[in-house]
């Protein structure tokens, strides 16, 4: 490992490699490219946009997806999910932050833990106002039903 022989090879394959180049930093500039701001690109000839070449109904562009939706007929159906799971979300945000468990929510509710699951699962959109109501006042929040 460290014999004479070993030190004087790897000297000579460092000073080989340098050979031939002058590392000095004056060979090292760096040069900003700077854009001339009164240079301006020409304009294009006319293409088609990429509505007509992607096959794309324009009677869709600018639309929302709510407008879709009410296109399709699945409007209330996607929305109720999103409120259920919008409920779902805020009870486990709310059991993080009392560091609740689920059978201790279940039992200040006073009901089983299969039915606090289904309260919880964001899928399930079978909740009536009452179990809502029972978790609410076990969390001692307050529950709002508001019809827009």
């Amino acid at each position: 490992m460290g014999n004479a022989l070993n030190t004087r090879q790897s000297d000579r394959a460092s000073t080989v490699h340098r050979r031939g180049r002058d590392i000095s930093p004056a060979t090292r500039v760096h040069q900003k490219v700077t854009k001339d701001p009164q240079r301006r690109s020409r304009p294009c000839a006319s293409t088609p946009t990429g509505i007509e070449t992607k096959g794309l109904n324009p009677a869709h562009l600018g639309s929302t997806l709510e407008d879709f939706l009410k296109e399709e007929g699945m409007f209330e159906t996607v929305h109720i999910l999103a409120v259920k799971k919008g409920v779902a979300y805020k009870l486990l945000e709310i059991m993080r932050q009392e560091k609740l468990t689920k059978d201790a929510l279940a039992k200040r509710m006073k009901t089983s833990r299969a039915a606090l699951d289904r309260l919880l699962d964001p899928d399930n959109s079978s909740v009536t106002l009452a179990t809502l109501g029972k978790a609410a006042c076990a969390l001692g929040r307050t529950l709002r039903v508001e019809l827009a």
